[in-house]
């Protein structure tokens, strides 16, 4: 006797086997999608925010690091070497050059003061009677003496001055001196022997010239 099967009956029968299968293969493949999917909602934020705190700290680090240092300017007091002050005639310019001695300057015959025997180079002239004159090359300034600075004394020195066809000094004459005694004039002539110039032209020709010059020594 034959026995009706109804579909539920076919279905536990011969598919239940390969329903299994299938339902099994669906739940693994949801499983294993569903953990990649967790990750991301759960725990990359986590992660992204641990790596972006990690990153601010390097950038951190590497200013901290690379931070310039400020060096701290040093001002030092500069003593002046020549502690004393010259004559507003020392700051005329070269133009200018020197207060010419023509009472000094002047001869018998009135052409200038013969200093030997000899050509144009043997006679000194004034500043009216040269082309051009003598300008300064080289000057040095006479020291205070050791002395008046201890005692704290000033001084005034007006030396004259023979500058010769070479643009060196010839000759040196302490005309004044104020006080005398404390070593003004040695200076003085100490440093203005040692000055160059260019000499004074005559008529296309170097030719000798004087002048005077003033000096003031003032702490």
């Amino acid at each position: 006797m034959m026995k009706n099967f109804s579909l539920t009956d076919f279905i536990a029968k011969y598919l239940r086997y390969p329903l299994a299968l299938v339902i099994s293969f669906v739940v693994s493949a949801v499983f294993f999608l569903a953990i990649p999917v967790l990750n991301v909602l759960l725990f990359d934020k986590g992660v992204k925010t641990e790596k972006e705190l990690e990153t601010v700290t390097e950038v951190e680090v590497l200013v901290s690091e690379k931070k310039p240092e400020v060096k701290q300017k040093v001002i030092r007091t500069i003593v002046n070497p020549n502690p004393f002050k010259i004559s507003s005639n020392m700051g005329v310019g070269r133009s200018q050059n020197f207060q010419m001695d023509l009472s000094l300057a002047r001869g018998a015959a009135g052409d200038g003061v013969a200093v030997g025997t000899g050509g144009m180079e043997n006679v000194v002239y004034e500043a009216g009677e040269v082309d051009e004159q003598a300008q300064v090359l080289r000057e040095i300034q006479p020291k205070f003496p050791e002395r008046a600075k201890r005692m704290g004394i000033n001084g005034y020195v007006k030396v004259l001055i023979v500058i010769d066809v070479y643009g060196d000094v010839a000759q040196t004459q302490i005309l004044t001196q104020e006080p005398a005694g404390y070593g003004f004039d040695t200076e003085v002539l100490n440093a203005v022997r040692q000055w160059k110039f260019s000499p004074a032209q005559l008529g296309g020709f170097p030719v000798a010239q004087k002048a005077t010059k003033e000096f003031r020594f003032v702490k």
